[in-house]
């Protein structure tokens, strides 16, 4: 009989309704606490990122008697590409780290029994994940690139000694037309020793060879097409203009330059002070290559020619991108890149792709660590903080595993590009968000 009262009893208990907002001081206090445990974890992992560059570089700064001016700088410029990694780990530690702490305390318990649900505790954690992971997108895209860029050319000059170089620089452009030699390729818009193998056209004939009528131009032809040149200077204005282009017109040349540069505003190629050579035939890519190229006339001379951006449309920074590690490159590069070359070929952009949708999606682990973090410590405030903070070690070092062989998977073209880059993080923060309801009890 009394069993039968008591459960009559408790359902005619009322229960306390959900409460939302406002509720400053409940908010403050999570915040508070949860950015003090936040701060805690980024300087230690910063501390300890910065004391591992310190150990593998340091040796080359004193072999080089760099400055520690210098030094400082170095260590500055690679902290943003640290931060980058740290941030959604110290997001997932803090949160589990606060919640977890939180449920110890039974302060859990006090905000469910005041009608606060689970994910309205979580409420002050969710606003700082989003902004965690906005910070997180401005690093990816815009300031680590440069800072990296910025701390391989302070190790370059002051660690080696030597300006940011890649001897014997090989690079061919996308569209197959031309192809880049550079002695010495060095960070900047001025290079020397610059080989260009290209084809003939209207544009270097007119800049090499003249116009017709001109007594340099009928020197020109002669010692340019010796064979054909008395055939060639024997027809009107006109006609000579269109033998010579139908002579030269898709052959092969090579063009040396002493200096070449490039205007960012204007996006042109200037070289100067060289020479060109050119052959009897464009490249041959099948079985009659055997018979070769040979040179048709001896090293030709010239003092300045210029290519706009549609006769060469890359520019220094796109060959120095093209020879970076793919996985430096940020969202646009890789975005400019894809879209301005449509003949890359299949593998390649498939590469591209696949980086690029993991790099939309990679900021957002910080919410993941959110969404996860807070279901998983509540779970465990009977434990203790310590089977927390283990869970969340075992949780993003699972996403890192499985988002890193989904990466693998789409650059071999195993499964789509946008499957490849953002499948994991989609499915961390799903299950996150059906966690969070799930013990919103």
């Amino acid at each position: 009989m009394n069993d039968l009262n008591t459960r009559q009893a408790c359902k005619k208990l009322i229960t306390m309704p959900r409460r939302w907002f406002p509720l400053w001081v409940l908010d403050r206090y999570i915040l508070r606490e949860f950015l003090i445990k936040y701060c805690v974890l980024m300087l230690v992992f910063v501390l300890l990122f910065l004391l591992m560059d310190v150990y593998n570089t340091i040796s080359e700064f004193l072999d080089s008697e760099a400055s520690l001016r210098d030094f400082l700088l170095f260590l500055l410029a690679k902290l943003p590409g640290n931060v980058r990694f740290i941030l959604p780990i110290s997001m997932l530690l803090g949160c589990m780290w606060c919640m977890a702490t939180f449920g110890k305390n039974l302060e859990i318990t006090a905000m469910r029994a005041s009608g606060v649900s689970l994910f309205r505790c979580g409420v002050p954690i969710f606003a700082a994940g989003l902004v965690v992971t906005g910070v997180n997108i401005y690093f990816n895209e815009f300031l680590v690139p440069r800072t990296e860029k910025k701390a391989e050319l302070i190790y370059a000059e002051h660690a080696d000694r030597r300006d940011f170089v890649q001897n014997l620089l090989a690079y061919r452009s996308p569209d197959g037309n031309r192809h880049w030699l550079f002695k010495t390729f060095v960070t900047g818009r001025r290079q020397t020793d610059v080989t260009l193998r290209t084809c003939w056209d209207r544009h270097l004939i007119a800049q090499f060879i003249g116009d017709p009528g001109s007594p340099a131009f009928r020197d020109r032809v002669r010692r340019v097409m010796p064979s054909r040149a008395a055939a060639i200077l024997s027809l009107d204005l006109k006609g000579q203009k269109e033998a010579l282009f139908r002579a030269l017109n898709g052959r092969k040349v090579d063009i040396f330059a002493r200096e070449t540069k490039f205007s960012a505003r204007r996006r042109e190629w200037t070289f100067a002070d060289g020479h060109f050579v050119s052959y009897d035939r464009k490249d041959e890519h099948d079985t009659s290559a055997s018979r070769g190229t040979s040179a048709v006339h001896p090293e030709e001379k010239y003092k300045k020619l210029v290519f706009t951006s549609e006769q060469i449309p890359e520019s220094p920074d796109d060959i120095a991108n093209a020879v970076r590690e793919k996985d430096d490159l940020s969202t646009a590069v890789i975005l400019d890149l894809v879209q301005r070359n449509p003949n890359m070929p299949d593998r390649v952009k498939k590469i591209y792709w696949t980086l690029f949708f993991y790099r939309i999606s990679f900021p957002w682990a910080c919410l993941i660590a959110v969404f996860l973090g807070i279901p998983l410590a509540t779970k465990n405030e009977r434990t203790g903080s310590l089977l927390a903070v283990i869970s969340a070690v075992v949780i993003i070092v699972a996403y890192i595993v499985i988002a890193q062989v989904f990466l693998i998977f789409g650059k071999a073209g195993l499964c789509p590009p946008w499957i490849a880059g953002t499948l994991p993080t989609v499915c961390f923060i799903v299950f996150g968000i059906w966690r969070v309801f799930f013990d919103r009890n």
